[in-house]
């Protein structure tokens, strides 16, 4: 859904929930540049470390061992800009609204960016303002919904 639409092209991406890092290690894999992944599950970080080596994308990924609000916080104050968000909140929690939020109050996204949020159906997050749903796919009792910015959402 990302990159035939051109998004990940050259896109330093953020990955939030990151877990075993299969998103962020896709995106760098289509082609990527950078990729920002967020969790902070020890476990977690130890399958990130070893599935970024492994894949041989370490040099290109930044793993940041925090909570996503924290992560947030952090890299807006360090003035980091992504392309892209690529979130897998845990389901039935409310995190799929507020990893939107966060990102948009972060000021973390470039002007064109975009956020692709994989979650329960009963959880579609809403637009913020400035932005818009550019497709929303459900796969059984979970969906993927893609937010950019609304001149670039058509």
């Amino acid at each position: 859904m990302l990159e035939h639409r051109g998004w990940l092209t050259d896109a330093r991406v953020l990955d939030l929930f990151a877990g075993s890092g299969a998103l962020a290690i896709e995106a760098l894999s289509r082609g990527a540049r950078e990729a920002i992944l967020v969790d902070a599950a020890p476990a977690a970080v130890r399958a990130l470390r070893e599935n970024v080596t492994a894949s041989g994308l370490a040099a290109r990924a930044r793993i940041v061992p925090t909570s996503v609000a924290s992560a947030l916080r952090m890299l807006g104050r360090e003035g980091v800009t992504v392309d892209g968000v690529l979130a897998d909140p845990p389901y039935g929690e409310g995190q799929v609204q507020r990893v939107v939020d966060g990102v948009v109050a972060a000021g973390i996204l470039a002007a064109d960016g975009w956020i692709a949020l994989e979650h329960a159906v009963d959880e579609a997050p809403s637009a913020p303002p400035g932005f818009a749903v550019a497709v929303s796919r459900r796969h059984g009792r979970t969906a993927i919904t893609l937010l950019r910015r609304e001149e670039e959402a058509a």
